[in-house]
């Protein structure tokens, strides 16, 4: 009888030990039915985020979807409402997994304090992580903080229940915001597929890569990941302000001055031949341009002049007494030109162009068309005077070294290879750094000083008659020929991207 009831006792304990095992191997699968969000509902996928989810009753089996936050951005209306963001390439507050809250921690809506006081050398605690020594350094340390918390917060943003995408949990966000993101980031295509299995491309940009994927039959979606490779060694101000509006109108080959009322959209890229650029007045809304994605982003396309370009024959190059200009041609095609011919009252419009282009801290994603003929027109103008610009931005960097360092630059890098970076830039005639920009936009920015935006916007040294004689470089002279250096640092991009993209996609 004893042996029957431990046999008994052993046989249920084995079945309960298996029915428990049962039950232990199938809890994620059974904690996936339940709450299909579990394995995003923390704090290393949402980050900040985590902290502002809704409250539900514990007793409730099913959970609602997280939520997240609502982001849109086009020229027209800024980024979630901002138009002059503040842009950093490390995030100011932790971030979550999720490219949306990564995106949110770099675009602040503020200028983000992350700046040692000027004048003080020491090491800033709270961008190299050491420990405050005093009660003061302290308190400094918690103000920056919370100043850097609050500059990229984005607590007014609306909320919406996310949407699970594999396993990923999304926000929705439209063609016109990524491409309005791709082009603030200064984002350039690194590969790009379209074929029987869908779409699918990679753009690195100056905060990050990103990732568009849309395979046949499902939904597309956009991941970002920041930079791996930046971190203690940034010697760069952590933030710029970068202006959601220009980047629309220069992505879309548009350059415009509300104080004189003056906006021209460009001509893409021609196969290779004879051309005339002609100028249409009010143009520009019936151009295969970037017209559509002006007009997507908010813009008046019937606002603005089209400098087209009309086919010519071969003939004409010979006799004419037009300005010429060789441009890449379409093809790409190793000796294949474009052949642009460039009346007198175009040439006009191309000098207005260059004098109104608008000032920014970081290389452009660009319209080619506008770039191929900008800086092929100016680049004559421009070498002359290289020598000298370099030169003196070596010089204000090496007489200021004080004011580089309040603006939030690193003391030995100032010393030792500030000025000579700026000069290598401007006398290499070309490139792809966003760091080799910034270094001199901000340098032209400490030399003329008290200059606003709209004063670096348009200047008239392009529209001066004696523009090809002058010998001495004034203030107006170095900005516009900044202005024309950012353009041949620039990334071309295509504006037409749109076509391979759904009208929403999940951001991941």
């Amino acid at each position: 009888m004893d042996t029957a009831n431990l046999t008994a006792a052993w046989l249920s304990f084995a079945a309960t030990a298996v029915g428990l095992g049962g039950l232990i191997t199938q809890a994620s699968a059974i904690n996936d039915q339940l709450d299909p969000y579990h394995a995003t509902r923390t704090a290393e996928y949402l980050g900040i985020w985590i902290q502002r989810q809704p409250g539900f009753p514990f007793w409730r089996i099913t959970k609602p979807p997280p939520e997240g936050p609502v982001i849109n951005a086009r020229m027209a209306d800024g980024f979630c409402g901002v138009n002059a963001v503040h842009i950093t390439r490390i995030p100011i507050i932790k971030p979550g997994k999720a490219g949306w809250s990564i995106i949110l921690a770099m675009f602040n809506h503020d200028r983000p304090a992350l700046m040692p006081d000027p004048g003080v050398h020491t090491i800033d605690v709270a961008e190299k992580g050491a420990r405050p020594t005093s009660t003061d350094s302290a308190r400094s340390l918690l103000a920056r903080s919370s100043a850097a918390s609050a500059s990229a917060s984005w607590i007014h943003l609306d909320r919406k229940p996310l949407k699970r995408h594999q396993t990923h949990a999304c926000i929705v966000i439209s063609r016109t915001t990524l491409i309005t993101m791709l082009a603030a980031t200064n984002g350039r295509p690194v590969f790009q597929y379209s074929d029987a299995t869908g779409f699918r491309a990679g753009y690195a940009s100056y905060c990050g890569q990103w990732y568009i994927t849309w395979p046949i039959g499902q939904e597309a979606i956009v991941k970002f990941a920041a930079h791996d490779s930046i971190g203690a060694t940034e010697v760069l101000p952590r933030s710029f302000a970068q202006r959601v509006d220009k980047c629309g109108q220069i992505v879309s080959g548009v350059v415009s001055s509300p104080a004189s009322g003056f906006a021209v959209g460009f001509c893409g890229r021609k196969n290779a031949g004879v051309y005339v650029l002609e100028h249409a007045v009010r143009g520009f809304q019936g151009a295969h341009s970037g017209r559509h994605l002006y007009n997507m982003m908010g813009g008046k396309a019937y606002t603005v002049d089209f400098l087209y370009a009309r086919a010519a024959v071969d003939a004409v190059v010979e006799d004419t007494t037009d300005l010429v200009l060789e441009l890449p041609s379409k093809e790409g095609i190793k000796g294949a030109k474009v052949r642009m011919l460039v009346p007198p009252r175009e040439e006009d419009v191309l000098r207005q162009a260059l004098d109104c282009l608008p000032w920014t801290s970081l290389s452009w994603s660009m319209h080619r068309g506008m770039r191929d003929i900008l800086t092929t027109y100016g680049r004559a103008v421009m070498d002359t005077h290289r020598p000298a610009l370099a030169a003196l931005l070596q010089r204000t960097v090496a007489e200021n070294p004080d004011v580089f360092r309040a603006r939030g630059w690193d003391p030995e890098f100032i010393r030792e290879n500030m000025g000579h970076m700026a000069a290598s830039a401007i006398l290499a005639g070309a490139g792809n750094s966003g760091d080799s920009v910034r270094v001199v936009a901000d340098i032209v920015s400490a030399y003329v000083g008290d200059w606003d935006v709209a004063r670096l916007d348009e200047v008239t040294f392009w529209r001066r008659p004696d523009v090809k004689e002058i010998k001495e470089l004034d203030a107006q002279a170095v900005v516009a020929l900044t202005k024309l250096f950012v353009l041949e640092w620039s990334q071309e991009f295509d504006y037409q991207l749109y076509h391979h993209l759904p009208i929403n996609l999940f951001f991941g």
